[in-house]
């Protein structure tokens, strides 16, 4: 398959990424070289060097992600479908890893539309699944639809992985029980999982009424 010109451009960055990243390191290395016989070196000029040497990496990595933000933001502007799913798949989860600042603003710079709902529910999607509480409460830090949006996202990205978690955000953020996607997500864990399931509900109070709707339900289920 002939890659496009778009594609081919963000790969050849992310590979100029990686290969930054190889050099630094190798930087770091030829900056403490094993030796049998060291030579004294005053502590101030050691101090110096070792802090230099913070400073470009530092500096690598900035630029490292800058290169990774660009990558992403071109990929969602453009037509090729292709391109924004590589970027999505192997950009973005890196850029969440090692700046998830510079993703926000990321997202809070896209204009309402398409673009950026699809950045929006991405980022929630796959933040959810890395680190829960800073997912959690970049969403709670977005406007009522955005919000409703993004928790929904994530709700159902843990529903297949951590239905515990999925009930917790759904309650969290008040989703799922107004249109029965939690009652049903629910009855599907019990269905497949009914041990855990049945640990899950007994370890939950007993009165509440959200409570005894998601039992009725898993009862059912058995």
């Amino acid at each position: 398959m002939r890659f496009t010109v778009s594609l081919a451009a963000l790969i050849a960055v992310l590979t100029a990424v990686s290969a930054a990243h190889l050099l630094s390191a190798g930087d770091v290395d030829e900056l403490h070289p094993q030796s049998t016989a060291p030579v004294a070196t005053p502590v101030h000029a050691s101090t110096m060097d070792r802090a230099s040497a913070a400073n470009e990496i530092g500096s690598g990595a900035e630029e490292r992600n800058r290169q990774l933000a660009i990558a992403i933001e071109r990929a969602l502007v453009s037509r090729d479908v292709q391109y924004r799913e590589t970027a999505f798949n192997f950009v973005l989860p890196e850029l969440l890893r090692a700046d998830p600042n510079r993703v926000i603003a990321m997202v809070a710079r896209q204009e309402p539309g398409e673009t950026r709902d699809a950045l929006r529910d991405e980022v929630a999607r796959q933040w959810i699944t890395k680190h829960r509480d800073a997912a959690i409460e970049w969403m709670n830090s977005l406007e009522a639809a955005d919000r409703r949006a993004s928790a929904t996202i994530a709700m159902r990205t843990l529903a297949a992985i951590e239905p515990a978690q999925a009930i917790a955000v759904a309650d969290q953020f008040d989703i799922g029980r107004d249109d029965g996607s939690l009652e049903h997500m629910v009855q599907i864990w019990a269905a497949e999982k009914p041990d855990e399931a049945m640990r899950w509900i007994e370890g939950q109070p007993t009165g509440e009424p959200h409570t005894e709707q998601l039992r009725a339900r898993i009862a059912h289920s058995r």
